[in-house]
């Protein structure tokens, strides 16, 4: 029962968000109290545990046609359960934001927002849904910048996360069946402009050491790509999030921070062995 529910939830996930959220704790670290650093991890999980639980919630229809063998429509787990786990993670995701302050909890409960809008409503449009996730996953970044005030200078930073994540939605659309053409072929293009915006980035802060993340990041898009599976291919590309965010920490923080983050890659991949991640 209980590896149901870590199912449910999609937990090798759950590090990639994490990951996000560290970006802008470790570049505010010297100015923030690291007591707020478990809130932020705690707003940033449940978050994303109760998208994966409604995303199933809403998609029950589906999954009984397609993919009978999962928590709820296999009935392992009761729709009703589901249902209020979902609630009460985002309750508590919203309590420890508030804990750490006014502008966590404004950003958690726009994320709130678009998590339940996106599940119940706009993923049944591909373009809405795709923008929709990216935005989600660009304000789980600007969360970890929250204890600061937000500039340009720190939104770029979150930008590449959201690309990223666009590219990723467009394959997902195609889940069930072989990959298309053209969602490949943007695929291609979204993984090129975060690499290229990435770049920029290192270019302008002078930290070529960032590159050897970078280039751990693009090596992950190479296997992934050559994946025929599209589930596999969409596993890859979502636990190279973690890698993503490593570099960016490279180029904000420090080279170890970003080692410290990369290293979620390890249990992330582990996980996503025993448990799907799509």
């Amino acid at each position: 029962m209980f590896k149901d529910y870590l199912q449910l939830v999609r937990i090798p996930g759950i590090f990639t968000a994490l990951s996000n959220v560290m970006i802008g704790y470790f570049f505010s670290l010297s100015e923030t109290n690291i007591i707020s650093f478990p809130f932020l991890l705690l707003t940033s999980g449940f978050l994303f545990c109760s998208g994966m639980i409604f995303n199933d919630y809403f998609d029950l229809r589906i999954d009984k046609k397609e993919r009978p063998e999962r928590p709820l429509p296999s009935k392992k787990i009761s729709k009703q359960n589901a249902f209020f786990l979902g609630i009460i993670f985002l309750i508590l995701a919203n309590l420890f934001a508030s804990i750490i302050g006014y502008y966590p909890l404004i950003i958690s409960l726009i994320m709130t927002l678009l998590i339940i809008v996106y599940n119940y409503k706009t993923k049944f449009f591909s373009f809405l849904g795709i923008f929709n996730l990216s935005l989600i996953r660009f304000l789980n970044v600007l969360l970890g910048f929250s204890l600061l005030s937000i500039t340009f200078d720190i939104i770029q930073y979150a930008i590449p996360i959201g690309i990223f994540v666009g590219g990723i939605s467009i394959l997902a659309k195609n889940e069930s069946d072989l990959i298309t053409p053209i969602s490949k072929k943007l695929n291609y293009i979204f993984i090129l402009i975060t690499i290229g915006f990435v770049s920029v980035l290192i270019i302008n802060n002078f930290q070529i050491e960032s590159l050897v993340f970078l280039g751990l990041f693009s090596i992950m898009q190479l296997h992934a790509l050559l994946e025929k599976k599209i589930k596999n291919q969409i596993t890859f590309q979502l636990l190279s999030i973690i890698l993503l965010d490593a570099t960016l920490v490279s180029i904000l923080a420090s080279f170890y921070a970003s080692i410290l983050v990369s290293l979620l890659f390890i249990p992330a991949y582990f996980i996503a062995k025993k448990l799907y991640l799509t």
